[in-house]
């Protein structure tokens, strides 16, 4: 059983999280040390907010380590990057040192990282683009004729 004890301003400024702040998970979190602080218990918090007993027991640990702002911090957690930063700078000195295609680059970066997990194309053209690249899709065309080609002539009315 987590007891939170709040100060007023502490109190005032979680009930106005909990009923303006334009995140719902900041909404909740608000709600859910609110709840703790009133005396319930983590089980009976998470099943009211939908959320593991796990995840209230980490929200009055936050705020009690940082305040306001551990609660306001993002999503922490999740899958991470398959495109590492020292992967997507591999991909840029290949880059600039001389025109390739995006399958060119994902190709060099593989060879050169080949323990690093399969990616996207298009998550690599967000990567490099992130560190200042950028792509000019070249287009397939006929070919010029070596002699040029007259102007049609326009009849004089």
């Amino acid at each position: 059983m987590i007891s939170l004890e709040l100060e007023e301003e502490a109190r005032m400024t979680l009930e106005e999280l909990a009923a303006h702040h334009r995140h719902e998970d900041i909404r909740r979190r608000a709600r859910g040390l609110l709840a703790l602080a009133k005396g319930h218990g983590t089980t009976v918090v998470s099943e009211v907010l939908g959320v593991s007993s796990q995840s209230v027991r980490n929200w009055a640990q936050w705020w009690e380590d940082r305040g306001v702002v551990g609660i306001l911090d993002g999503h922490k957690g999740g899958r991470p990057a398959k495109l590492t930063a020292e992967m997507l700078q591999t991909g840029k000195n290949c880059a600039c040192e001389q025109p390739m295609t995006l399958r060119e680059i994902a190709a060099a970066i593989r060879a050169a990282h080949p323990q690093a997990p399969s990616f996207s194309l298009d998550r690599l053209a967000i990567g490099l683009k992130a560190l200042g690249l950028s792509f000019k899709r070249t287009r397939l065309g006929l070919k010029k004729n070596a002699t040029p080609r007259p102007s049609p002539k326009r009849a004089k009315t």
